[in-house]
């Protein structure tokens, strides 16, 4: 028999039609992975009973671009544009061994559910090898968390010492193709929790290449083909929205990471082929990207919300939320600002912000019929925020949105469920699957993912960064004056 949970008398958020978002007092009762029944004074005989009183029952939040491998690489970044990033991070995963891979991609997505995130698009271009592949896979596996697990296309660096930095020729070596070909054979994963996507950042390659790739990946079934692309001097002025339409390679499964500074012809070409945009503004805003899409009128309804890379900064949607509605703000405000005027009233909403980290982040992932609402039939992944908490208190009442979107953090994330399962309980994490069947607590994690950080320190201690930034620079042939010295 299918467990059940019944969450009573909470205050639950409910998406109605165009998205407005109601609060209702009621009892949500789960069975097995789905949501049973929504309504008053519900009763099932063999539930266990969360008593919901003064509390927000959310749907989980989905993050749509994030890096999970990346927790090694914490404290790198504080002060980082993209450029610097490209070898102290994006190629970083040189100094991992495939153990390295899933102990940070484990963490990464531990620190997700702790804040109440339940779906994410992972974009893993740590796949260096076919075993870095496997391990954050299983990583994925383990964490309980829903997962879109995008094999990636990377950079990989064939040699790197204190005075040599060497690429590897092949962006697409043999086994890189014939590797992701398997795991779509054996997809989808944890009872179809973990889907397999695919990353690809080699639209520079031929057409004939790149038109091979998109039919197998799609022939494979993969659940969606990420990318990142914006207009930037790190990256160049080219259009990887013109070129994907050019080669007959744009499509509704689609996720364009970023975009930011796309013309009007690029947006009509988005919303042509109904691909969708993952805004990350905490990494965009620092690291110059321009500012971020989600707000943008002409792409806004397919955009959606992600955390990028939290080695950099924050690991969570509440952030997210909160710094790219505070960003759009204060660039809108900025235009009356200027000519002596200030606006009768906030343009951009709360309910704004919380619908990019839910139901149109559930649109970004194709799965609106399945997550990013609390509706019968859905899938159980739900968030229950402590209403009643010192930062929570009164605006859970008065207006429960603004209270998550602007008064919330990680320690009001009380209870997350994930596929009807319970992953954080009574503010603690609880512990995830380990090797042999082993339960690893948090705490066992982090005495892991300690040692590991020493081992990747200590080899990465031995790369010259200087030397790896003018490679790349020659690579993606940048013009080193459009990067002033300030």
């Amino acid at each position: 028999m299918a467990k059940s949970i019944l969450l009573r008398g909470g205050t639950a958020l409910i998406h109605q039609e165009g998205d407005v978002v109601v609060a209702e007092k009621t009892d949500i009762l789960i069975v097995g992975n789905n949501i049973e029944k929504i309504g008053k004074s519900l009763s099932a005989d063999d539930a266990e009973v969360l008593d919901c009183t003064g509390k927000l029952i959310s749907p989980g939040f989905v993050d749509t671009h994030h890096h999970l491998w990346q927790t090694q690489l914490k404290g790198r970044h504080a002060n980082q544009m993209l450029l610097e990033y490209m070898p102290t991070g994006n190629v970083a995963v040189y100094a991992y061994q495939a153990e390295d891979v899933l102990i940070g991609q484990l963490a990464g997505m531990m620190e997700l559910v702790d804040a109440g995130v339940t779906t994410v698009v992972d974009h893993s271009h740590s796949v260096y090898s076919p075993q870095h592949a496997d391990a954050a896979l299983t990583a994925s596996i383990r964490s309980g968390m829903r997962s879109i697990f995008c094999y990636s296309t990377t950079f990989r660096v064939e040699d790197w010492t204190e005075d040599k930095f060497k690429l590897a020729e092949e962006i697409l070596p043999p086994w890189f193709m014939e590797h992701f070909n398997k795991l779509a054979a054996g997809g989808p994963y944890a009872d179809g929790r973990v889907q397999l996507g695919f990353g690809y950042d080699a639209l520079f390659m031929p057409p004939e290449v790149n038109q091979k790739i998109f039919k197998s990946v799609r022939d494979a079934g993969s659940k969606l083909i990420t990318l990142h692309w914006m207009r930037m001097p790190v990256v160049g002025q080219q259009s990887s929205v013109r070129l994907m339409d050019e080669q007959g390679l744009a499509g509704p499964d689609i996720l364009i990471s970023h975009g930011n500074q796309m013309d009007d012809e690029e947006a009509a070409l988005v919303r042509k082929h109904g691909m969708s945009i993952s805004s990350t503004p905490m990494t965009e805003l620092q690291m110059g990207h321009g500012m971020p899409m989600a707000y943008d009128a002409r792409v806004r309804a397919c955009a959606s919300l992600g955390v990028d890379c939290h080695s950099s900064g924050a690991g969570d949607m509440i952030t997210q939320m909160r710094v790219g509605l505070q960003a759009e703000r204060g660039r809108f405000n900025q235009n009356y600002v200027d000519k002596g005027e200030n606006p009768w009233t906030c343009k951009q909403t709360v309910e704004d912000a919380f619908n990019l980290a839910t139901i149109k982040g559930a649109r970004a992932c194709k799965m609106e019929g399945q997550i990013g609402s609390i509706a019968e039939g859905k899938l159980a992944d739900l968030i229950i925020f402590d209403g009643q908490s010192p930062a929570m208190v009164c605006g859970a009442v008065k207006n429960p949105i603004a209270s998550i979107v602007m008064h919330s953090s990680v320690k009001d994330v009380e209870t997350v469920i994930v596929d009807g399962i319970i992953r954080k309980r009574d503010g603690k994490l609880l512990p995830v699957e380990g090797d042999g069947g082993a339960k690893l607590t948090w705490s066992d994690v982090a005495r892991e993912l300690d040692k590991s950080f020493q081992a990747v320190e200590g080899r990465a201690s031995k790369l010259n960064y200087d030397m790896g930034l003018e490679a790349l620079g020659a690579v993606f042939r940048l013009d080193w004056n459009k990067f002033p010295d300030i």
